[in-house]
């Protein structure tokens, strides 16, 4: 009897849990509606300061809530061409994708991948170039983007951490704006500071702040979650660290 007591208990917590991690990106979404007041196709990059802050995970559950809204249409790229993981969180094919368009392997229509949302696409990877930076940057990066304009409410970029490559820094004068995700308990005040003056030195606008792994109740009790410190040295991928400042 105990036992089932206490499956039912557990059950109600993931329930209870579960819809608290729904409205919260369902504010998210509101918030970023909010922040960028404009006709036509909004662009937001969502970056963190380092890896493992739950940014793809946030970019996707973000581009959800988005896509939900009636008549919105929300494409989501992958831009992290060292260690992409949108196509595994989604369990997408990436035959093709952003970097065999970048390199004039395809057409942009091959890449799109459309999901179970009738309202959500997705561009992932496609291959892992030797050259990220200079493709992310490319007349067709932006080419793509205004073709993309014409069809969708929102485009969201995930893109690498910005204190550990330089990549994202080019699409901020593609974007309207950047939305910085951090873990609560790992990421460092200095970490987010640095990331944050990056972007304002190369002119992003930053419009929001999202804070994974807060703790509830339930995680304060030896819940959920267990948080651990990790090393901030070492590089991204195969590519080694930058040090932070203007994209020329």
């Amino acid at each position: 009897m105990a036992k089932k007591a206490s499956k039912k208990n557990s059950n109600k917590n993931n329930g209870t849990l579960m819809f608290q991690v729904t409205e919260s990106y369902k504010k998210a979404r509101t918030n970023l509606v909010y922040s960028i007041i404009k006709k036509g196709c909004k662009k937001i990059i969502v970056t963190s300061p380092f890896k493992s802050e739950g940014k793809t995970t946030t970019t996707i559950n973000v581009a959800i809530a988005l896509s939900q809204q009636v008549g919105t249409k929300v494409m989501v790229i992958d831009c992290d061409l060292r260690r992409p993981t949108v196509h595994s969180t989604m369990n997408l094919k990436s035959d093709k994708g952003l970097a065999n368009f970048l390199n004039d392997e395809c057409e942009l229509k091959e890449i799109i991948t459309h999901s179970e949302s009738e309202n959500l696409d997705f561009i992932t990877f496609g291959a892992i170039p030797p050259n990220p930076s200079e493709l992310l940057s490319s007349d067709n990066m932006s080419d793509m983007v205004r073709r993309l304009e014409m069809v969708y409410d929102y485009i969201i970029f995930d893109t690498p951490p910005v204190n550990m490559v330089v990549d994202m820094i080019p699409l901020i004068s593609l974007s309207d704006g950047v939305v910085m995700v951090v873990r609560h308990n790992n990421t460092t005040y200095p970490e987010l500071s640095r990331a944050a003056e990056t972007i304002r030195r190369n002119k992003g606008k930053i419009i929001g702040l999202i804070m994974n792994g807060i703790p509830t109740v339930e995680t304060a009790k030896g819940g959920y979650y267990l948080y651990r410190r990790r090393r901030r040295n070492g590089s991204y991928g195969a590519y080694e660290t930058y040090e932070s400042g203007v994209y020329k």
